[in-house]
């Protein structure tokens, strides 16, 4: 086979070129420290790394939804903290109830079950970030507003949990709705009478829609002067009835009887019916706080988990991706070698090759 001269020109053309785009990719391996710097450097390393950063984007974004789970959950124990210290205050102002006490101190006992039904409902409707954190799904819409026509609090929210993604099969419920932290449901044994034998019963029913339990109360015997019906739904109605009954005064503000001694007798009546509900209340709260705290030990948890994979994901596209420093300074001295060698080599049989076409 003869060789000619353009074959021996393409062949050192060809070779230069090669050992030029070695060089510069090793420069560019150096000065990045990746050996992946575009897909054809290795295709399948490249699918291998995306998917290993689309798993790690998905873990930190399951361990967002974790922090910002944990802080309602942190709050909302707060605010039940809150809630089950007032509920003991409220049930000391009960306890007083057993026996007369005179107008100032009722007056001043009133005010205090009033204080505590407005701190309710300032509790009930707290919010963060700038959402109702107790109304459900409709976190835009305050939790219980008063209604000035049947003197009760009405519950403006759902019975939806909220639940957040915290793997690719798990979630959490975030809330606590409003149904549960500032309604209630009475525990047996209930009352049948109260401390001075006067019969009570207690009848409750729960809307499904909102989860609001409603409790209607009968004391006395049907016929009888001091016969009395009344009802609530939620913590504000509770220490409104008290604050109220304390004046001997129905909600809407008229007096609970005509007669003075059977007004008095059917408010301390109302006020000792209340001690059961308020001590249910507390208990309730309490057991709401412990599941809140057994939903963080799995965010907790979860979390843990989530770093761990994250670290073996990071450390295998490290592998992937990273260059070996030292090994590619070494390659680059030996490509700028093979080049420098080349270019000398070539420069002779270009040289020569000239010099015989001269001839």
């Amino acid at each position: 086979m003869r060789i000619t001269t353009s074959m021996i020109f393409n062949h050192i053309a060809s070779s230069l070129q090669k050992d030029i785009e070695e060089y510069a990719h090793l420069n560019e391996r150096l000065a990045t420290g990746k050996k992946l710097n575009k897909i054809s450097d290795d295709v399948t390393g490249s699918m291998n790394a995306l998917g290993y950063r689309l798993n790690i984007s998905i873990n930190d974004q399951y361990k967002r939804n974790i922090n910002m789970t944990n802080i309602q959950l942190d709050y909302t124990t707060k605010i039940l903290d809150s809630v089950s210290d007032s509920l003991i205050n409220l049930h000391e102002l009960a306890a007083m109830g057993n026996n007369a006490q005179s107008e100032d101190k009722r007056m001043f006992y009133s005010k205090q079950a009033a204080d505590w039904r407005d701190y309710f409902l300032s509790l009930s409707n707290s919010k963060l970030d700038g959402k109702f954190i107790f109304s459900g799904n409709k976190t835009d819409k305050q939790t219980f507003v008063y209604n000035s026509l049947t003197g009760k609090y009405d519950y403006q929210g759902d019975n939806s949990e909220i639940n957040v993604p915290i793997d690719k099969e798990a979630s959490i419920v975030m809330n606590i709705q409003g149904s549960r932290a500032f309604s209630l449901s009475l525990t047996e044994p209930l009352p049948t009478t109260l401390s001075d034998g006067t019969p009570v019963s207690f009848n409750q029913s729960k809307d499904p829609l909102t989860g609001i339990n409603t409790v209607t109360v009968t004391i006395g015997n049907s016929g009888e002067p001091d016969y009395d019906i009344f009802t609530f739904s939620n913590f504000m109605d509770i220490a409104n009835i008290m604050s109220y009954a304390w004046q001997y005064n129905d909600i809407n503000g008229s007096s609970l009887n005509s007669d003075p001694e059977i007004a008095e007798k059917m408010a301390l009546h109302r006020i000792a019916a209340l001690a059961k509900p308020i001590d249910d209340a507390r208990v309730q709260t309490l057991g709401i706080q412990s599941e809140i705290g057994t939903r963080q030990i799995v965010l907790n948890d979860q979390s843990k988990r989530l770093s761990s994979s994250t670290i073996v994901m990071q450390n295998a596209l490290t592998k992937i991706e990273d260059a070996d420093m030292t090994e590619t300074a070494t390659e680059l001295l030996k490509t700028q070698t093979a080049l420098e060698a080349l270019r000398a080599s070539a420069s002779k049989i270009i040289s020569q090759s000239l010099l015989d076409f001269l001839k």
